[in-house]
């Protein structure tokens, strides 16, 4: 195995022999860069990160796919939203261009959040523009530019390419008319069949649910950023995103990992086995 680092921005682990398949961990990162100043407590800013998730996948490496781990935080910017998910409001100073904030921008929660935990406020002021420039050039890009090229390059060797976005959720409904009621075990978002071949999520989903796990697919989240920037099926690009519940590894409100963390591992391990497998099959099929 291979490692290669950009500091604060991401490092990505290669096989001896990669096949055509990409596991990238987007919002698990925890590295807050020196010039990030927020009111909000540690403990409130963690609540937003997808924890441990980088290590749950550790195994799909030996498995012959590439990992790729984004060491900064969400809260510091969200690498699962769009580049012009920017609230004006949020703003000191005008953008240059025209932006392009989400229904849940507006709630806090777009490319440059400025709330955790829910509710508790982030910023006790509001970042510039320069602020916001220098997080895209020096972070969100570098790391999305690093996806592009590991699947453009991977698509030329093979023919396609296929992209797990890997995220975790809460274990329960925080908002809306079924609020409090539990979550499946893993959601696949594919962006309602947008961004991958369907046989792509009918493999993930038969091997988790073959392990026992609840799978249900573009119920709560149907894929943001990740997959919607860089799959492209009709180009032989695949990208699907897996949601897995926190529950299933480690306590919510300790965030400590649970006993049975290393059998969550091993199941993710095989599901890497399965779309390697999956993914060898169609490139040689290909010719």
């Amino acid at each position: 195995m291979q490692m290669d680092i950009l500091p604060g921005v991401f490092a990505r682990r290669d096989p001896a022999d990669p096949a055509p398949v990409l596991f990238e961990i987007p919002r698990s990162g925890t590295e807050y860069p020196c010039d990030f100043r927020s009111i909000a407590t540690l403990t409130d800013l963690q609540r937003s990160v997808s924890s441990h998730v980088e290590a749950a996948y550790a195994g799909v490496v030996g498995a012959g796919a590439t990992w790729l781990y984004a060491f900064f935080p969400n809260a510091y910017i969200d690498a699962n939203r769009h580049e012009l998910d920017i609230d004006p409001d949020s703003l000191d100073g005008t953008w240059p261009e025209p932006l392009q904030p989400s229904p849940k921008t507006k709630t806090g929660v777009g490319l440059i959040p400025t709330v955790c935990a829910g509710t508790k406020p982030i910023y006790d002021a509001k970042p510039t523009v320069a602020e916001i420039r220098h997080r895209l050039d020096h972070y969100y890009w570098p790391y999305h530019n690093e996806v592009a090229r590991l699947l453009k390059d991977f698509r030329d060797a093979h023919g396609a390419a296929w992209h797990l976005s890997c995220h975790s959720m809460t274990s329960l409904i925080a908002s809306g008319p079924d609020a409090g009621q539990h979550r499946s075990d893993f959601d696949l978002g594919d962006r309602n069949g947008t961004t991958c071949d369907t046989a792509l999520t009918d493999l993930v989903a038969e091997v988790l649910s073959g392990f026992g796990y609840r799978v249900t697919r573009n119920t709560y989240f149907i894929g943001a950023e990740s997959v919607r920037k860089h799959g492209d099926p009709a180009k032989g690009i695949h990208s699907l995103q897996i949601e897995m519940n926190r529950s299933l590894y480690m306590d919510d409100a300790t965030r400590i990992r649970r006993p049975d963390f290393p059998q969550v591992q091993a199941h993710l391990a095989t599901l890497a086995e399965r779309v390697v497998g999956f993914a060898r099959d169609r490139a040689a099929a290909r010719g």
